[in-house]
């Protein structure tokens, strides 16, 4: 049975009697009032499968058992994952997972036949995934860009980032948080911010205020040939990388001709001295269709 002790979030904190590391960037929650907000924002309901990256101390955790919902948690720190197996796996649908998410293909995390340390009456991914996470800083856009390609397999996910990185999720054109991550992010889901915490929410408080994105996925994704959604992908990654060049200069890292190049952003509509940011969506995706394969 859990420790009989735990009878709030913040109780974890104190049994867990280490410093958060910085080498991972933990910094917990443990106000139950904001814990219960993000599994509300996620519309996590007894009896879902939710998928959690980096629980450290597990507060968010024991909140979402505490919902009813079954919990695969993915932590890195080896100190961690041995706490939480102690304190809240024993007869809690929870299976704790020691590695490096990144270093997990995401499918094989939602296999509901994947080896599970739960109890065997849990049956994960029965009635579809949710994700709720509290990202661990110095990884969080990583894991983003790690977890979007699976982003279909998942009913809602909500997932807490630095504001600054936050705010690029939902940025418009011509702004200057608009870029990669935008772009990326509505290829695969909408994208809101749903709240903004203080560094004093978090314990050891961070330097920087964070915020939670909430993303619904799309059926599949905004474009659905593989194809060219892939070169998209690329389009997208190599003219933010060279963000303040006017795009034509700023996409001379692909496998095209600059006059090819200008000629595609001609038919597609788009001047040639524009540069990345002020490229919306749907102009990228019809100048990925546009050049040559």
């Amino acid at each position: 049975m859990p420790d009989p002790t735990i009878e709030k979030p913040g109780d974890l904190l104190g049994l867990y009697q280490r410093h958060a590391k910085k080498q991972f960037g933990q910094h917990f929650l443990t106000d139950p009032t904001i814990l219960e907000g993000l599994i509300d924002d996620a519309g996590v309901q007894e009896g879902d499968s939710v998928l959690e990256v980096g629980p450290g101390c597990g507060t968010l955790t024991w909140s979402l058992l505490e919902r009813g919902a079954s919990v695969r948690a993915v932590e890195l720190d080896r100190d961690a994952a041995s706490f939480l197996a102690e304190f809240l796996e024993p007869g809690r649908p929870l299976d704790v997972v020691q590695a490096d998410v990144l270093d997990i293909d995401v499918e094989d995390l939602l296999d509901p036949r994947a080896e599970s340390a739960a109890d065997e009456s849990t049956v994960f991914g029965e009635s579809g995934w949710r994700c709720v996470s509290n990202l661990p800083y110095n990884a969080a856009t990583e894991i983003f860009f790690h977890l979007a390609p699976a982003f279909e397999r998942f009913e809602r996910l909500v997932l807490m980032f630095q504001r600054e990185v936050a705010d690029r999720f939902v940025a418009e054109a011509g702004s200057d948080d608009f870029g990669a991550l935008t772009l990326t992010s509505r290829l695969y889901a909408d994208a809101e911010i749903v709240q903004t915490l203080p560094p004093g929410a978090f314990q050891p408080p961070p330097s920087v205020h964070s915020s939670a994105v909430r993303f619904d996925p799309v059926p599949g994704t905004r474009i659905e040939d593989p194809v060219l959604r892939e070169r998209f992908i690329e389009i997208v990654r190599c003219a933010f990388q060279r963000r303040r060049k006017i795009l034509p200069n700023a996409l001379g890292g692909l496998d095209a001709e600059k006059s090819e190049i200008e000629a595609a952003m001609e038919r597609v509509g788009l001047k040639r001295t524009i540069r990345p940011e002020r490229v919306d969506f749907e102009s990228f995706a019809a100048l990925a269709d546009a050049l040559p394969a």
